[in-house]
């Protein structure tokens, strides 16, 4: 139920900037996607618990949410902001490796349990 709240409200939001900052209608999904990788980086410390056999819900949600976050940002600033190609590059590579260490530093602090 939460998650189709998330959508509504990233729809809305995305009508909004669209409306005022004018812009494609492309727009309105560039926001609904950052409204969505929000909401799935926020309910990370309220998912599951973790699982030996399969990835946890805490895992899933931290990747997609900041994967889809950093999408609908990367297309809003090109949307507003173009700039040049290596630019996006390198902020994927950063944000890859920054969760790539999240992972690690949750892993090793459950194994110190």
């Amino acid at each position: 139920m939460l998650d189709v709240l998330a959508l509504v409200i990233g729809l809305a939001a995305g009508v909004i900037v669209q409306q005022t900052m004018g812009g494609d209608l492309l727009v309105i999904l560039y926001v609904t996607l950052l409204v969505i990788g929000i909401y799935l980086l926020i309910s990370v410390p309220f998912a599951g618990k973790e699982s030996d056999y399969v990835p946890s819900q805490r895992s899933f949600r931290l990747v997609w949410g900041t994967l889809i976050t950093l999408a609908g940002a990367l297309l809003l600033i090109n949307e507003y902001v173009s700039q040049e190609w290596y630019i996006y590059v390198v902020m994927v590579l950063i944000v890859i490796a920054l969760l790539i260490a999240a992972q690690y530093l949750s892993a090793s602090k459950e194994e110190e349990k």
